[in-house]
């Protein structure tokens, strides 16, 4: 319910943080570019003749380096998912939001484009005071210069993007070519466009307003958390430098001025703040200037005194991360690429075996096949431990497409002679070339499953 003569939505205050050297800011600068480093040239980084990461959605596969998930090995990306949720919350709850201020893309690349803006129109006054000017041809050109240069970061941050969907060195030479297809135009333009908005325009209100993270980073932190905070017992009351009844605070606001996010971290932990580190930057500055000890504004704890990392909370954080890093490392390392299983099938009346005019002894049997590999495969099916065994009533050998999951049927046969009882065999599939010979070169990826003939 609104009420009478209060405003309850108010305009957005843009943010024009001030540029500041300082310890943490050439660590974040130091993270910056090798993370940014790292995105950018991971999807040219082959491997096996194909691309090391794509998320190939046409053909419903995901391209691991040399782990090839197809639809049905979702429990992978959903034992990944966790481990990388379960990461962050243990990070939290031993560094608080340090993830935000350090390594989130969403800070990264917005300075990146705020470090753009900063060389087209000044630092934080002159930006203030450009925005406030009238228009004039000076204005303008600083203008569409910025815009330019966003531009082309947000294309080549687009294609980059498009390349983690599309073979990038396919698009790149299309692109060289004026060859343009609709899917990648509208991969690469959306992406595009999705950055010029985001890094360029919505910024900080991504953090407030959209990201979860802030929302309930609450309930990950503690009283032994990492936070950045104002030390109100030594700051205040604030005044100015000449005053002598004043705190070591002296109203400078150049923690303000610094904050990407345009808060006042003096008024205490706030959902806005990211843990970047600015405002400890600019305040030791201003102590260095001042003559007094730094540390007004440091990583702290919310109880004060240092944090403990063996703490309940850290530990199971950690003890479930690492079962499940290990249960993913012990599913990858044991995943074949191919899959085989067999199960006998009930004959008609209930019966186990049935025997031909000729004598010989028939079971049938359902056969799965999964081709797990990155490329087509050619399977022949075949039996080993079961003498004089013939298999009939499927075409042999097998045509698997990537990923593909294939279910026949197929009837053994074995001899007349053949003693009675139950038989322990294999069923065996390995892979072969056109000439029908084992492909040349790499390792034997045959797989083989045991099963079991009746003979009654």
């Amino acid at each position: 319910m609104n009420l009478p003569g209060v405003d309850v939505t108010a305009a957005r205050q843009k943010v024009y943080p001030r540029q500041m050297d300082g310890r943490f800011r050439r660590l974040r600068n130091f993270l910056s570019v090798y993370l940014q480093g790292l995105l950018f040239l991971l999807p040219w980084w082959q491997w096996q003749g194909r691309q090391a990461v794509l998320i190939d959605l046409p053909g419903r596969k995901l391209f691991l380096w040399g782990l090839v998930l197809h639809p049905q090995d979702t429990y992978f990306l959903h034992l990944l998912l966790i481990s990388a949720a379960l990461t962050l919350f243990c990070v939290s709850a031993v560094a608080g939001r340090m993830w935000c201020g350090y390594a989130c893309p969403q800070t990264i690349l917005t300075q990146a484009f705020i470090m753009v803006e900063r060389w087209w129109e000044g630092d934080r006054a002159a930006r203030i005071r450009l925005d406030r000017s009238s228009w004039t041809a000076s204005k303008l050109g600083r203008k569409l210069g910025k815009l330019a240069s966003w531009s082309a970061m947000g294309g080549f941050l687009g294609l980059t993007c498009a390349g983690y969907f599309l073979p990038i060195r396919e698009l790149v030479q299309q692109a060289l070519h004026g060859q343009f297809n609709t899917a990648m135009v509208a991969t690469v333009g959306f992406f595009t466009a999705l950055s010029l908005f985001q890094f360029g325009y919505f910024r900080e209100q991504f953090c407030t307003y959209v990201c979860p993270y802030a929302r309930f980073q609450g309930a990950m932190l503690d009283s032994d958390s990492l936070i950045v905070a104002y030390n109100g017992d030594r700051g205040e009351p604030r005044g100015k430098l000449k005053d002598p009844n004043r705190g070591s605070c002296v109203d400078c606001t150049m923690c303000v001025q610094v904050c990407p996010m345009g808060i006042d971290i003096r008024q205490g932990l706030q959902m806005e703040c990211i843990a970047c580190t600015a405002c400890v930057d600019a305040c030791d500055q201003i102590m260095d200037k001042t003559g007094q000890p730094r540390g007004l504004i440091s990583y702290t704890t919310l109880s004060g005194e240092p944090g403990k990392l063996t703490r309940p909370r850290v530990v199971i954080y950690l003890c479930l991360l690492v079962g499940l890093i290990g249960l993913l490392g012990y599913l990858i390392f044991n995943r074949t690429p191919l899959g085989l299983d067999a199960v006998r099938e009930m004959l008609p009346g209930g019966h186990l075996a049935e025997t031909t005019p000729d004598g010989q002894v028939s079971n049938i049997f359902s056969i799965n096949l999964v081709n797990r590999l990155a490329h087509p495969t050619r399977l022949q099916l075949g039996t080993q431990g079961l003498p004089g065994a013939q298999l009939m009533g499927i075409s042999n050998p097998l045509d698997l497409a990537s990923g593909d999951v294939t279910q026949t049927r197929v009837i053994v046969l074995v001899p007349a002679n053949t003693s009675r009882g139950v038989h322990k065999f294999f069923f065996t599939a390995r892979p072969i070339d056109s000439d029908g010979a084992q492909p040349k070169g790499g390792t034997d990826i045959s797989c083989q499953k045991e099963a079991t003939f009746v003979v009654p």
